[in-house]
């Protein structure tokens, strides 16, 4: 059961998850679907991440243009 605390789940998931386990080998299904939702989330979480640091990466490439003197599209006003 440790290894469940390091899932990434939240907690109420982590709570019906045990509730579950207590209950036996007859929640085998609903366990295993809880973990294939929590999977799911985790993905789209890391697609929304990955997405975030292209969009960074991006911007940090223009920047790094502009402090080269590659870039004359951004004004300097006081």
């Amino acid at each position: 059961m440790k290894c469940m605390r390091n899932a990434g789940m939240p907690i109420e998931v982590l709570l019906e998850y045990v509730k579950l386990f207590h209950q036996g080998k007859k929640t085998a299904d609903a366990r295993r679907e809880l973990l294939i939702e929590q999977r799911k989330r985790l993905i789209q979480k890391k697609e929304e991440i990955e997405k975030t640091i292209e969009r960074l990466d991006y911007k940090i490439t223009v920047y790094n243009d502009i402090v080269a003197g590659k870039r004359k599209d951004f004004l300097e006003e006081p």
